[in-house]
């Protein structure tokens, strides 16, 4: 079980960085026209990393079934 979260966290915190390197390749400037391109990557970008964190955390807190 142990085993499963903590792969879970990984794989989270990989999205995140995925997430992140989508938005500083293809949004986060600003436009012809003054206005900020912002997408929702840099939000999920911090959502999966935070999850992926407190999942690794929490694998260290688990008791393994006997």
């Amino acid at each position: 079980m142990k085993r499963i979260i903590r792969l879970f966290g990984f794989a989270s915190i990989v999205a995140g960085i995925l997430f992140w390197l989508a938005e500083t390749v293809f949004y986060g400037d600003i436009g012809a026209n003054g206005v900020l391109q912002e997408s929702l990557f840099l939000p999920l970008a911090f959502l999966f990393a935070i999850v992926g964190i407190m999942l690794i955390a929490a694998s260290f807190f688990i008791r393994p079934r006997e």
